[in-house]
């Protein structure tokens, strides 16, 4: 596999990893994930003033995938040489490494304990597509705020908690403001309602899966309030906020 020589192959790969990271399967996510807790050497890369750090064993391959990576030897004394040929000296860093692990942290996942190398690669002005829209309640930066979306769209699990409510409640409406999409819109809001997932990404463990009880049944607007900050309120708090200012 041939090693990249540019910094557009590596952006092209960071691309890549990120969307995994947010957006793949389960399975996926967990891959990514396990790369970034065991990495030694990572390239911390800022972008739209947010510091990520992506490891050299994946990135250090040109058009990398996760299926590519798998079937191959995976071997620093490739990587390391080549990323250091574009981007200069690899370099441990005490700065860096408490933002790592902070990044960890928002992450949900737990590094080894090991002292890691790092080289810097400023992609400021620019940004990747998938990251363009941006929420608000995400302090820990864009790509927890993409993963926690990616599981937010989760269709099969957000169907089941739906089917699960109505077994409970007959209906759908807010489980904060009572809000019913379909009384206020008739057939066009039937069977609608937004999934909010009470563990934010950075309390989860990596390996952890989303369970039914974890998603809550909100509207739009209610939604959007228990993201606006943090901590986020509990969808119990909201209600009795809505409730004392009735």
């Amino acid at each position: 596999m041939t090693v990249v020589t540019s910094i557009t192959e590596i952006e092209e790969n960071l691309q890549l990893f990120e969307d995994y990271l947010c957006e793949g399967t389960d399975e996926e996510q967990l891959f990514c994930s396990e790369l970034i807790r065991k990495g030694s050497c990572f390239i911390a890369y800022e972008t739209e003033n947010e510091l990520r750090f992506s490891p050299s064993r994946y990135i250090g391959y040109k058009k990398n995938t996760i299926h590519a990576h798998i079937q191959r030897k995976k071997d620093g004394k490739e990587t390391n040489p080549a990323i250091t040929k574009v981007l200069g000296k690899l370099t441990q860093n005490d700065s860096l490494e408490k933002k790592y692990l902070k990044y960890c942290r928002d992450l949900g996942v737990s590094p080894f304990n090991k002292k890691r190398k790092f080289w810097s690669l400023s992609l400021e002005g620019t940004d990747f597509t998938n990251n363009k829209i941006s929420q608000e309640g995400f302090p820990e930066g864009k790509i927890v705020e993409r993963k926690h979306t990616a599981r937010e769209r989760n269709a099969a699990l957000v169907k089941s908690a739906k089917e699960a409510y109505k077994k409970s409640n007959k209906r759908l409406s807010c489980e904060a403001c009572n809000f019913d999409f379909e009384k206020v819109y008739g057939k066009r809001g039937g069977d609608y309602i937004e999934a909010h997932h009470i563990v934010p990404v950075s309390e989860m463990l990596a390996s952890q899966k989303t369970k039914i009880t974890d998603i809550a049944m909100v509207c739009s607007n209610c939604h959007r309030i228990l993201h606006r900050s943090r901590p986020w309120l509990t969808v119990a708090q909201l209600k009795a906020l809505i409730t004392k200012k009735a």
